[in-house]
């Protein structure tokens, strides 16, 4: 994804907020897989040996999404193996701080996204986003 779809993308979720249930449901679903795309995409140019851990993740992630048996504390588990805290690049920077004030905007506080369907939603999205990170 080029850097002027990311713009176009984050501009199309910036200009209206979500206040219907599958709105919301859209919103995190997209901003997870934004977030997911450029935080893989990032972590695997800055180290490339981190493929294995994203690829773990994504196959994972790809068989509790197909089942429909994800919950927090699974995603939870999930996303702790991935090395994001290493990531030291301005773009992946920009992308995490970037992702979390989109959601701030168009979701708000008075979401769980613990919660299902929510978190069914962001799974997806992170799923998805690795999945086209990962060139699968």
């Amino acid at each position: 994804m080029k850097k002027s779809t990311l713009l176009l993308f984050s501009f199309l979720l910036l200009t209206s907020c979500a206040t219907t249930k599958d709105e919301k449901i859209d919103r995190i679903q997209k901003l997870s897989y934004l977030a997911s795309y450029v935080g893989t995409k990032a972590a695997l140019l800055q180290n490339p040996e981190y493929r294995i851990t994203f690829e773990l993740a994504y196959s994972n992630l790809d068989t509790l999404v197909a089942t429909k048996t994800i919950n927090g504390p699974i995603l939870r588990e999930i996303l702790s193996h991935l090395p994001v805290k290493e990531l030291k690049s301005d773009e992946a920077k920009i992308a995490i701080e970037g992702a979390t004030v989109l959601y701030d905007i168009t979701i708000g506080d008075k979401v769980s996204v613990e919660s299902q369907p929510y978190i069914f939603a962001a799974a997806t999205g992170i799923r998805d986003g690795m999945k086209i990170a990962l060139s699968k």
